[in-house]
C-alpha cells in the first residue's frame, strides 16, 4: 500500500508466506552436513520462523548463540551450512566507527573494499576486517519474504534504525545504544520523490542540525548557535537535496522553534534524515562501541568458512587490512630422508595422513588451513591461544600416527607469529601477506624436531601462559633472515612419548 509520500508499506509477517516443503528439505541437508549438539536445529527452525522481521534481519551469530546456549563457533559453522543450504544469506557490513552505521552493505566478500563515507558522520574510513567489517546473516526470500528484503519500501526511521544502523552500537564504552540517541535528536524523516517538498516543525538546542541523504552519501552541518529565539518568534530552515550536495539556507540558525522544509531537486526519489545534535554531545565526541560481532577476521580463519565458500575471493590487488592475526607454519623433519627410506609411494601416504591430523587440529581449534606448500603447512588464527592449542593438538595427533606405525616416522617443527597482515587473493584463493607471514615462516624454520618456536608476541598474548603449563620454554634472541632486528623467541618443548628407535 502506497503512502502519500510514495513509501509503499509490506504487510504481513510471522510465519505467513513460509515455503515450507524447501525449508524442510534444506533443514534436512544442514542436518547432514555434520554432527549437531542437540537442539541445534529446532533452534533454527525457530529462528526462521520469527514474528519479527527485524529479527530475521542482520542475524548476529554471536548473539544468536549467548541467547540460546550454543558455543559461538558452532553457531558460526550452523550459520554458514544454512547459508550454504539456502535458507540464509550472508551479508558484508562496512561500519562507521563514529556512529555504527552499516554505510554499504555486500552480498559477497568480492564486493568489499576498504575505503567509505559515512554521511551522517561526513567522515571517510579506512576498514579492517578486524575492526569495521560485520557479517551477518539474514533469511534467504526463498524461504521467506521480509519487510528487510526490499528496503526501498521501508519508512525512513526503520530504514536508518533497522537496515542500515548495527544493533551492536553504542555511544563509547558503556555508553547507550546509538539507536536510541539518534531517535531522540530526530527532527524529520522522509522519502522525497523528485521535486517534492515536505514541511516539519520543530524545536532545536544549540549545537547543530545534521542532515544526511542516505542512497547518495549526502550530508550537511548546520550550526545552531546565538540566543534562544523569544517567545512567539519562530525562524525557517530549507534543505535543498541536489544531485552532489544538499545546500542548506541559511547557513545558521538558532535555538528554539524552527520551520523546517526538504526539498528535492533531484531527478531521483531520496531519503532524507535531519537530526540535532547537542553541544555537549560535541564537546565530549565518543567513538562508537561494539557489542560482540562476527567480524571479517574472524570468517577467514573459519575452516567452514573456506571450504563452503571457496568462490569468495578479495578483489584488488591492495587487499583488506587484518590488525591482528597468528600465523603458523609446520614442516617435517627431514622429510627427504623419508622419501629414501620408505619409498615415494609409502611416504606420500603418510605425508598425506599427518596432513589430514594437522588440518584437524587447525579446524578444532578456531583456525584455517591456508595453504599447503610441499609437505608443510601455513594457518592462521584470530587469537594466539587458539594456535598454540592448535599446535599441541597438531603434536598429539602426531604422537598417535606413529604410535600406530611404532616408530617416529614423521617429526613435526611447528613456528608461530602474531601481527598485522592483509587478506589478499593468490592463485584464486584466500590468503595473507606481509612481514608477519614472512618472520612466522622464518621461526618456523629454526624450529627443532617436535618444537613449538613463538615470537614474544605470541608468547604474551592473551590466554597463552595457561597452555604452555608443563612445557619447558626457552626464550632466545634470534636473528631471522631477510628481518633487520633480531627477534625474541621462545622454544616450548613438550614430554614426547618414545616409540621405538
Amino acid at each position: 500500500m502506497a503512502g502519500a509520500d510514495g513509501t509503499v508499506t509490506v504487510n504481513g509477517g510471522g510465519g505467513a508466506g513460509i515455503d515450507e516443503e524447501f525449508l524442510d528439505e534444506r533443514l534436512g541437508a544442514v542436518e547432514q552436513a555434520r554432527s549437531w549438539s542437540p537442539r541445534v536445529l529446532s533452534k533454527l527452525e525457530t529462528l526462521l520462523r520469527s514474528e519479527d522481521h527485524a529479527t530475521l534481519w542482520r542475524i548476529n551469530p554471536l548473539a544468536f548463540a549467548a541467547e540460546r546456549g550454543l558455543s559461538e563457533r558452532e553457531a558460526v559453522d550452523l550459520f554458514l551450512h544454512a547459508a550454504k543450504a539456502g535458507l540464509l544469506t550472508i551479508q558484508w557490513h562496512l561500519l562507521c566507527p563514529g556512529c555504527g552505521m552499516a554505510v554499504e552493505n555486500f552480498d559477497s566478500l568480492r564486493s568489499v573494499h576498504r575505503e567509505f563515507y559515512c554521511s551522517l558522520c561526513m567522515q571517510p574510513t579506512t576498514a579492517q576486517l578486524d575492526d569495521f567489517i560485520q557479517i551477518s546473516f539474514t533469511v534467504a526470500p526463498r524461504v521467506r519474504s521480509i519487510r528487510y528484503h526490499h528496503p526501498q519500501t521501508l519508512e525512513v526511521v526503520d530504514y536508518v534504525m533497522e537496515y542500515r544502523l548495527s544493533r551492536e552500537a553504542r555511544w563509547g564504552e558503556g555508553g547507550p545504544p546509538i539507536r536510541e540517541l539518534i531517535t531522540s535528536s530526530l527532527l524529520a524523516t522522509s522519502w522525497l520523490q523528485p521535486g517534492q517538498r515536505r514541511a516539519f516543525t520543530a524545536s532545536i538546542v544549540a549545537g547543530i542540525v545534521n542532515s544526511a541523504e542516505l542512497s547518495a552519501h549526502l550530508a550537511c552541518e548546520i550550526k545552531v548557535e546565538g540566543e534562544v529565539l523569544a517567545d512567539g518568534a519562530t525562524q525557517q530552515l530549507l534543505l535543498t537535496v541536489g544531485d552532489d550536495a544538499i545546500r542548506p539556507q541559511p547557513a545558521s540558525v538558532r535555538p528554539g522553534p524552527l520551520q523546517l522544509e526538504l526539498h528535492n531537486s533531484s531527478a531521483r526519489r531520496v531519503a532524507v534524515i535531519v537530526g540535532n545534535k547537542p553541544a555537549e554531545m560535541l564537546e565530549a565526541p565518543a567513538d562508537a562501541a561494539f557489542s560482540p560481532f562476527l567480524r571479517g577476521s574472524t570468517l577467514l580463519t573459519n575452516q567452514t568458512f573456506r571450504q563452503l565458500f571457496r568462490g569468495e575471493v578479495i578483489q584488488g590487488a591492495e587487499g583488506i587490512g587484518i590488525r591482528d592475526v597468528t600465523i603458523v607454519f609446520t614442516d617435517l623433519k627431514s622429510s627427504t630422508q623419508l622419501y629414501e627410506r620408505i619409498g615415494d609411494l609409502k611416504a606420500f601416504e603418510l605425508v598425506r595422513r599427518h596432513f589430514d591430523g594437522v588440518a584437524r587440529a587447525i579446524a578444532q581449534n578456531g583456525g584455517a588451513l591456508v595453504k599447503t606448500i610441499g609437505d608443510a603447512v601455513m594457518a592462521a588464527f584470530t587469537r594466539s591461544s587458539d594456535a598454540l592449542a592448535a599446535a599441541i593438538a597438531m603434536q598429539d595427533e602426531i604422537d598417535k600416527f606413529n604410535a600406530e606405525y611404532g616408530g617416529r616416522e614423521i617429526v613435526l617443527k611447528i613456528g608461530m607469529h602474531r601481527g598485522a597482515s592483509i587478506a589478499v587473493t593468490l592463485n584464486d584463493s584466500l590468503d595473507y601477506f606481509g612481514q608477519t607471514v614472512n618472520i612466522a615462516a622464518r621461526v618456523q624454520g629454526l624450529a627443532q624436531a617436535d618444537e613449538i618456536l613463538m615470537t614474544e608476541d605470541v608468547f604474551s598474548a592473551p590466554g597463552v601462559q595457561p597452555l604452555l603449563a608443563g612445557t619447558t620454554t626457552t626464550p632466545e634472541e634470534a636473528r631471522l633472515r631477510g628481518i633487520d632486528k633480531q627477534v625474541r623467541v621462545h622454544r616450548a618443548m613438550r614430554a614426547r612419548p618414545q616409540h621405538g628407535a
